[in-house]
């Protein structure tokens, strides 16, 4: 788990506060003070000792949350609750109330019977409050919305990412009503299948099938914010011998602290150390082995037939996207986020194959729109006066606004709908090469699938049994 200590006083532009900063220009001081003030109570029910899903879902959430709002998430656990076993990784031995104190710390646990009104997320069977959300799932389902409002839904823990994505579609509401991104977040439902993202979740298609496989080996490409994101859902799913599984971690970069916030697995005191290296230790205590490639991936990159031939490609630069053409790998599954004020919560997805050439997936930007990016940098610099105390120099300014907004729930949306594929490839599921959405407004997705994978599509890619429920 991730440690508690997080000081993020260090950080010289938060890509957190640099929405605040760039949006209502605040300094990165007054946004980081409203971060810690907003106040999230995170309410579990009794019945959340014996789901897995849920208690997956109370865990994303912490995590998330306590990035986006440092020091001001509580748990709402009875004692029997924190004592019961954590049902995921079993090699930790940790209480479902021990996994809570490693993210938040000890303080953040009170009892379930304090009264708490407004900003709160209900799990499980626990009592709705006035303003609370709720936040369920059924099979590949994640819905969240007014506790008042909105029943729990039956809950079939058939795909464990519903969980995450539960998780991270609750911390998104409670941010983008935090930040005034959107009137309606918080008193709204949302949701999205993950089996059948092209589909209404009401839809009995929606609900998905029964994880009985999972991927054994495949490859980490870039190990950052999306990085740290596909291994947290990976990890997360009910592998039956995690032992049995094999991740390839490819990165050459040590971890900054800008890192910390939007990266699922790291913390304060993994700044500095390589990302293969924290993320591959990470996965040794929960079961999994791991190898590490510790060298840019660039076009000479050619993966052998003794590798892996599954890749989960976590890149931020179209050039390295477009050298996944010519990798000799069989599968990719490829996510990218927007990285402004006005689409940081922009999710676009891709397989290879793909109908479309590299090229067209992932263009250059052209000369004049280099030219307007440059100048809009330079004019945020000079215009917006919170940029003046990070640094003296115009120049320094002006690189420092052209750095991106980030926000962990959203890689962590992103994350959900990577991984899932994956899992449809293995159950001949709906094959999708593309999807696109904007977590703060699910209803305008696109996503485009014009068949289901079938057994040739499993060709040198093996997997393993998960636990069913």
């Amino acid at each position: 788990m991730v440690n508690t200590d997080m000081k993020l006083s260090n950080i010289q532009l938060s890509r957190i506060s640099k929405l605040l900063v760039d949006r209502i220009e605040i300094t990165t001081d007054e946004a980081l003070a409203r971060r810690e003030l907003f106040g999230i109570t995170l309410r579990c029910g009794p019945d959340v000792v014996q789901s897995r899903t849920t208690q997956l879902a109370v865990l994303t959430a912490a995590n998330i949350a306590n990035r986006c709002f440092p020091g001001a998430v509580r748990i709402g656990l009875e004692p029997r609750l924190a004592n019961a076993p954590l049902l995921l990784w079993p090699s930790l031995e940790h209480t479902f109330g021990q996994a809570l104190v490693s993210l938040l710390g000890p303080d953040a646990l009170i009892d379930s019977s304090f009264e708490h009104e407004g900003r709160a997320l209900i799990f499980g069977n626990a009592p709705p409050t006035w303003g609370g959300l709720r936040v369920t799932f059924d099979g590949w389902i994640a819905k969240v919305g007014p506790a008042a409002m909105i029943d729990a839904l039956p809950q079939r823990e058939y795909c464990s990412l519903s969980g995450v994505l539960a998780g991270a579609l609750a911390i998104s509401e409670l941010f983008l009503s935090f930040a005034d991104l959107n009137i309606e977040a918080g008193r709204r439902t949302v949701g999205l299948s993950l089996w059948r993202p092209d589909l209404d979740i009401n839809d009995p298609a929606a609900l998905g099938v029964q994880v009985e496989f999972l991927p054994r080996e495949f490859w980490a490409l870039g190990l950052g914010h999306l990085g740290n994101a596909y291994l947290w859902s990976m990890a997360t799913l009910p592998y039956l011998d995690a032992r049995a599984s094999e991740i390839f971690l490819n990165d050459f970069d040590r971890i900054e602290p800008e890192n910390v916030e939007t990266g699922l697995i790291f913390s304060v005191k993994d700044v500095c150390s390589y990302k293969t290296r924290v993320c591959s230790r990470w996965l040794e205590d929960r079961g999994f082995q791991t190898k590490l490639v510790e060298r840019p991936f660039d076009s000479n990159f050619r993966c052998r037939d003794d590798e892996p031939r599954l890749a989960l490609c976590g890149f931020d630069s179209n050039p390295a996207r477009r050298d996944l053409a010519t990798a000799r790998f069989l599968r990719v599954m490829e996510s990218g986020l927007g990285g402004t004020m006005d689409n940081f919560d922009t999710i676009s997805f891709h397989t290879l194959p793909n109908p479309r050439r590299a090229e067209e997936l992932w263009p250059d930007l052209s000369p004049e729109e280099l030219v307007r990016q440059r100048e809009h940098q330079e004019r945020v610099a000079r215009e917006n006066l919170a940029y003046s105390p990070l640094d003296s120099n115009q120049c320094g300014r002006a690189e420092l606004a052209g750095k991106s907004v980030a926000v962990p729930f959203v890689g962590a949306a992103a994350a959900t709908l990577v991984v899932a594929e994956a899992i449809r490839l293995l159950h001949g599921g709906p094959a999708y090469t593309d999807i696109k959405l904007v977590v703060s407004d699910l209803g305008g997705r696109f996503a485009r699938t014009t068949r289901n994978y079938c057994v040739h599509d499993l060709a040198a890619l093996n997997y393993c049994d998960a636990t069913v429920a």
